[in-house]
């Protein structure tokens, strides 16, 4: 018997054995799988986590400031073409109102000249006196195309216009 109970000892600590070796392996893949699915799961995690909702929120921030910024920079943009256009448009307008009529007035030169002519109608004239003063008067407009063709359509252009012409009477002493 004792054969018998040191094969049976023996098998019972091989079976203890085998089942230590066995645990001590599941007990390994247990750790590394655990690892690897924790892992997994952090990364995963981390790749929808609220960061990448305020990534995207800076991008449509700063595509609407680029655009916004875009936008006011073309504007700008337009107004110094406008702007320079119009500088443009008035020299083509003078250089043309010279080739045509000769060297012209200033504005207050023009404003001086038309208000003494404007007083001078307003007197009992004698028919020669008028017609001297009808001569001067078609003399000063050749000399103030420029100034009797500038638009003063809109309200701001007529209030420019005639704050303008204050001020040139003013300077002048006549108003």
């Amino acid at each position: 018997m004792k054969d018998k109970d040191k094969k049976d000892d023996l098998f019972k600590n091989n079976s203890i054995f085998i089942t230590q070796n066995n645990l001590v392996k599941v007990k390994d893949m247990f750790l590394k799988y655990s690892f690897i699915i924790l892992f997994f799961t952090l990364l995963i995690t981390a790749c929808k986590s609220e960061d990448s909702v305020d990534t995207e929120t800076t991008e449509k921030v700063k595509q609407e400031i680029d655009s916004t910024s875009i936008i006011d920079t073309i504007k700008t943009t337009q107004k110094k073409i406008e702007a320079v256009s119009k500088k443009e448009e008035k020299k083509e307008i003078h250089q043309k109102i010279v080739a045509k009529y000769g060297e012209q007035w200033d504005f207050c030169s023009c404003v001086s000249a038309n208000d003494s002519i404007n007083k001078a109608f307003e007197k009992n004239l004698t028919d020669k006196q008028s017609e001297k003063l009808m001569v001067r008067w078609e003399y000063v407009e050749n000399k103030c195309k420029e100034f009797l063709t500038t638009p003063n359509t809109t309200p701001e252009q007529r209030l420019e216009h005639e704050l303008k012409v204050k001020k040139c009477l003013k300077s002048a002493g006549r108003k």
